[in-house]
C-alpha cells in the first residue's frame, strides 16, 4: 500500500511545521517539525508498507525533527514504539538521541528510536529514506539497540551495504511485491537490519573498552551534572529518573547506566538529598514553616508518614524530635527560638 502525504494538503495556517507536524503525526509518530521554509514550499513524503514495515521517503527544504516527553506521551495509543533506519540521500543529518551527536553524512545509514527522545536535523533539507521497524518485531537486545542509537554504521561493512540497498529499493517499490512475498520479505529485511545493528553494537563496545579512560571522565561529569540538576529541582515532587532523563536528553537506562558503581541509585540519591535538606530546615531558628508536614511538602514528600518513617530510617530519631532538639543537640522541651536553651 502506498501513500502520498503532501503537508499542502492540510488546513493553510501560515506555518510549514505546524503543517508538517501534523502531516507526520498522522503518517508515522508524534512529532514537532521546525521549518522557516514558507507555505508555498511544503515538500512531500510518501509511505509504503511492506507487511509489518512502513518505509518513508521524504523530499523538502531544512526541517528539525523533534520527539520529546511531550510527543511519547501523544503517542501512547501505540503498543509500543519503532526501531528506525535511515539512509541520507543528497543532504546530511544531524542525530540527538542518549546523549549523543552525530553528523550524519550523504548517502550513510544512521539509527534511531522513537521511544526515547531524540532530534533529527536536516540543515541543508530533507532528503531521506527511512523504515520503521516495531520494536516488538524486531530481535535484538535493548543494549543493543541503544548502543547504536544516533551512530553511523561503517560505510565500508558489506552489512551495511546490502541494508542500504535494500532499504532504498523497497521505499521505491513495496507496492509491487505480492502479498505473500510481502510478509517474508519485511521478515528478510528485519532479519538484516537486526543484523546490522548487533555488528554495530559489538564494534562500539570495542571502540568503548579501548576509550575507557575518556569515557569515566566523561562519566564523572554527567554525574556532577546529575547531581546540580538534583539540587536545583529538588523541590519538585515530580523530580525522578524520567525527567531527569529526559532533561539530560538520555534514556532512563543510560542515566542509571551512569550511576552503576557510584554505590547508589538516581532515587536513593534524591531521597537522600531531600532527607538532608529536611534536616537542615527542621533545625532552623529563623521562622517559616517548621511544622513537619510543612517541611515534608517543602522538599518534595507528598505523604507525611512516609516522610517521617524514611527520616527515622535515616537519622534515627522522628523528624519531630530532630527540631524540637536541633538535630539531638539540645535536651527535648520547649524551643526558645531566641537564643541558646536555658541551663
Amino acid at each position: 500500500m502506498t501513500s502520498v502525504t503532501e503537508p499542502a494538503g492540510f488546513p493553510e495556517d501560515g506555518n510549514t511545521g505546524r503543517r508538517w507536524s501534523r502531516a507526520v503525526s498522522i503518517a508515522a509518530v508524534p512529532v514537532t517539525v521546525a521549518s522557516d521554509e514558507p507555505a508555498s514550499d511544503p515538500g512531500l513524503m510518501t509511505t509504503r508498507q511492506l507487511g509489518h514495515l512502513l518505509f518513508i521517503t521524504t523530499e523538502a527544504g531544512p526541517r528539525r525533527y523533534t520527539r520529546g516527553p511531550r510527543e511519547i506521551a501523544r503517542g501512547t495509543r501505540q503498543a509500543e514504539g519503532f526501531f528506525v533506519v535511515a539512509v541520507m540521500g543528497a543532504t546530511g543529518a544531524v542525530v540527538r538521541q542518549d546523549g549523543r551527536t552525530v553528523e550524519v553524512p550523504a548517502g550513510a545509514v544512521s539509527f534511531w528510536y522513537t521511544e526515547t527522545p531524540h532530534v533529527v536535523d536536516y540543515p541543508d533539507g530533507v532528503d531521506v529514506r527511512v523504515c520503521l521497524l516495531p520494536r516488538r518485531a524486531f530481535g535484538v537486545r535493548d543494549e543493543q539497540l541503544e548502543r547504536v542509537t544516533a551512530t553511523v554504521a561503517d560505510p565500508g561493512g558489506p552489512v551495511a551495504a546490502l541494508v542500504k540497498q535494500s532499504l532504498l529499493t523497497l521505499a521505491e517499490r513495496a507496492e509491487d511485491c505480492p502479498g505473500p512475498a510481502a510478509g517474508r520479505l519485511a521478515c528478510h529485511f528485519a532479519d538484516l537490519v537486526a543484523t546490522l545493528v548487533t555488528e554495530q553494537a559489538s564494534l562500539l563496545t570495542r571502540q568503548a573498552s579501548r576509550d575507557a579512560p575518556a569515557t569515566e571522565d566523561s562519566r564523572h561529569a554527567r554525574i556532577w551534572e546529575i547531581h546540580a540538576h538534583v539540587d536545583r529541582h529538588l523541590k519538585d515532587p515530580e523530580l525522578g529518573p524520567k525527567t531527569i532523563a529526559a532533561a539530560h536528553g538520555i534514556s532512563v537506562r543510560s542515566l542509571h547506566k551512569i550511576f552503576e558503581g557510584e554505590g547508589t541509585t538516581v532515587s536513593r540519591l534524591i531521597q537522600r538529598r531531600r532527607l538532608q535538606a529536611s534536616a537542615e530546615d527542621l533545625t532552623r531558628e529563623d521562622g517559616g514553616d517548621s511544622t513537619v508536614s510543612g517541611v515534608a511538602q517543602r522538599w518534595g514528600f507528598t505523604d507525611p508518614a512516609h516522610f517521617s518513617r524514611l527520616f527515622r530510617a535515616s537519622y534515627g530519631i522522628s523528624p519531630s524530635r530532630w527540631r524540637d532538639t536541633r538535630g539531638g543537640t539540645e535536651p527535648a522541651g520547649p524551643r526558645n527560638t531566641r537564643g541558646p536553651v536555658a541551663r
